[in-house]
């Protein structure tokens, strides 16, 4: 099991093809790159090297002492580092867009190109607090919602209160599960978007039409921020478009890449 020993955080990560350009997969929130790595990766390793890493505190990768968005987003660019690549094109999907932002607002110059996929780079109040009482369900379980109704935050969107079951996180994961959330929802008082102009990379947003997770909103207000970026909406995708419309997804990121001189 390869792990970068990044001193205060042991990463996991897989890597996968070869060639000149380098693919990195983000993944979503409390997640890993697992599942990638079973179902898409081989796919991928055709026509990048590609990388597929897990947060800190989840999935295979070590416990930390610390949480927050700026050190998830330096722990990708340790290990970018750690593995000698010098400029990848960073995907990220749902939280892992939040992260691949902040990557790529933090270190720019490692960003070839970058791709978001059903994120958002700012919170509305149910939104957030949505995203709060998820972390809230790990942290405390089904009681964190005892006689409370959390309110949409767009038509048809799939509230904690709708599906009360606290979420299936492993014990040593919580932290990291619940930092995430609330990063998150802390996307209503503290936005990305006001920075969203600083980022130069070639850039595709892609959303699914049938998001009921983030909705397809998040995708519109970052491509209107982020200077000549690309914006393709899925409308009969659900959350996470890379795998619920892969045979749309994936000659669209080749075009893409290509339109850009990195293919």
């Amino acid at each position: 099991m390869p792990l970068a020993d990044l001193g205060d955080v042991s990463i996991h990560y897989e890597v996968r093809g070869e060639g000149p350009l380098t693919y990195v997969f983000c993944h979503g929130l409390g997640g890993s790159g697992q599942p990638f790595e079973e179902t898409d990766m081989d796919w991928y390793a055709q026509h990048f090297r590609t990388i597929s890493w897990d947060n800190r505190g989840l999935g295979r990768s070590g416990q930390a002492q610390k949480y927050a968005l700026h050190l998830y987003a330096g722990d990708l660019a340790r290990l970018l580092d750690h593995l000698a690549v010098e400029r990848a094109v960073i995907f990220g999907v749902s939280w892992g867009g939040v992260t691949a932002i902040k990557f790529a607002l933090d270190h720019p110059q490692k960003v070839a190109a970058l791709v978001l996929d059903s994120t958002s780079s700012e919170s509305n109040v149910p939104a957030s607090e949505n995203w709060y009482m998820r972390g809230e369900l790990a942290r405390l379980g089904e009681a964190a919602l005892a006689g409370r109704e959390m309110a949409p935050a767009f038509e048809g969107h799939q509230t904690v209160s709708a599906t009360p079951q606290a979420p299936q996180v492993k014990p040593e994961h919580v932290e990291s599960y619940v930092a995430e959330c609330r990063t998150v929802a802390g996307l209503r008082e503290h936005p990305l978007t006001p920075e969203l102009h600083r980022i130069t990379a070639p850039t595709l947003v892609v959303g699914g039409g049938k998001d009921t997770v983030a909705g397809a909103a998040g995708s519109v207000i970052i491509s209107r921020h982020i200077p000549d970026a690309r914006l393709e909406i899925v409308q009969d995708a659900g959350h996470g478009v890379y795998r619920q419309a892969p045979d749309t997804y994936r000659p669209l990121l080749v075009a893409f890449l290509a339109d850009h001189g990195l293919m």
